[in-house]
């Protein structure tokens, strides 16, 4: 094995979070060495938006955000706000541009400029990059703090403090292996269960299989019949369920989307809770004022799918006319058509990762964790996930800077 002097932080993941803490330690002083599996830096990004990476968004607040009552999540983003990721980026000498609903992206409508201006500040910054090498195990020695992280090249890396920015289980293509969360546990920390989020749901309903296209609409999660969430935006007939941004919101709140026979009590309760999605066609109008149209319709003596095409497109109009008997029928389809939701889809769509090292578990001013000194989580990697549209960006912008300023003061203290 080979062995180098000790550096400050070393920084496994070189993704979004793991980039901006290189680079804010680095500012700080700090001498910086990162990892990555991958052989190039910020590869997940480089997907995000379809391409052009929604890289934050003006509306963000912590009720975007899982757990927003703890307050955890709101401190972080106050010491690297939205204002700030947009004025970081400028000073590198990037435009951004703001879109529909606050969401935010590079002047250039692509995402390697987003990665492209990261790199370059790392490299200005002396920052080391060890592409294609990624992080087998890691200790941190009693008698002097250093910590010894081995990579699969046989380097051994020590450093004064360690940043484990690895990311999650989500998109497997883009290197995202959820090698973080063994390494956690490798230092005593415990996981709120990961699980796939920002994604899909399946069906088993014939009807929903039926369908096709798209309808703005608003959408409702209901579990065991009680309502715990709602959105309204674009959603997508997809042949095997349901998808579109505010479905994909939805599923952050599943606690269990792939049920499957569980090995406990507890886990079995969440496999066997129900959910369905209850979805209302024509949001700006009243169930009553609904029924009024179509009794209307009905009296000129038009057909039910003829009545269903003036509220509906095409397509769903003609499926739902094969199945609407009574008046009631009718209302119910349009304003609240319930989809029984079978499980998600899995990691390999899934935008982000729901769960990760537990928040409990970490000082909610600098992230550092409470079981081992020196040692940091940002990013994915940690129980924290947000609505589509920018949010985890932020996120990992945020927490990344936490880390890297607060291990970078750790570090020098050592000294």
């Amino acid at each position: 094995m080979r062995s180098e002097k000790t550096v400050d932080l070393m920084i496994l993941g070189a993704g979004a979070s793991g980039m901006m803490a290189a680079v804010q330690a680095a500012r700080a002083g700090a001498s910086v060495v990162v990892a990555d599996g991958n052989e190039k830096a910020g590869k997940k990004l480089y997907a995000t938006g379809n391409g052009r990476c929604n890289l934050t968004n003006l509306l963000c607040t912590p009720a975007a955000y899982n757990g927003p009552e703890d307050g955890f999540t709101e401190g972080i983003l106050k010491q690297f706000s939205v204002e700030d990721t947009i004025d970081f980026f400028r000073e590198l000498g990037m435009l951004i541009r703001e879109e529909q609903e606050g969401r935010c992206y590079p002047y250039s409508g692509q995402a390697s400029s987003v990665v492209h201006f990261l790199e370059q500040e790392m490299h200005r910054l002396g920052v080391r990059f060890l592409p294609g090498d990624r992080a087998v195990a890691s200790e941190r020695r009693q008698e002097n703090g250093i910590f010894i992280t081995e990579l699969e090249s046989g380097r051994t890396v020590r450093s004064r403090t360690l940043l484990i920015a690895c990311g999650g289980k989500a998109g497997p293509a883009f290197g995202s292996t959820g090698d973080g969360y063994g390494l956690a546990r490798s230092f005593g920390h415990t996981l709120q269960p990961p699980r796939p989020a920002l994604v899909g749901c399946l069906s088993p309903d014939p009807v929903v299989k039926a369908l096709r296209g798209r309808a703005r609409a608003a959408v409702v999660l209901y579990e065991n019949g009680l309502e715990i969430a709602r959105e309204q935006g674009e959603v997508q007939f997809t042949g095997m369920g349901l998808s579109g941004i505010c479905v994909m919101d939805l599923t952050r709140f599943m606690d269990a989307p792939r049920p499957v026979r569980r090995k406990n009590r507890k886990e079995q309760a969440e496999a066997d809770k129900q959910y369905e999605i209850g979805i209302d066609f024509a949001p700006e109008m009243t169930a009553q004022d609904c029924r009024a149209f179509l009794q209307k319709a009905m009296d000129r003596g038009k057909s039910r799918g003829e009545i269903l095409s003036g509220m509906l497109n095409s397509h769903t109009a003609e499926v739902f006319s094969e199945i609407w008997e009574t008046t009631d029928d009718a209302v119910r389809l349009v304003k609240d058509f319930r989809v029984p939701v079978e499980a998600t889809l899995g990691w390999k769509d899934a935008q982000v990762s729901r769960g990760g090292v537990r928040r409990e578990e970490l000082e909610p001013g600098s992230l550092e964790s409470r079981l081992v000194p020196g040692l940091f989580f940002c990013g994915e990697v940690v129980d924290v996930d947000g609505r589509c549209g920018g949010y985890n960006l932020q996120w990992a912008w945020s927490s990344g800077t936490v880390c890297g300023r607060n291990a970078a003061a750790r570090a020098a203290g050592q000294e």
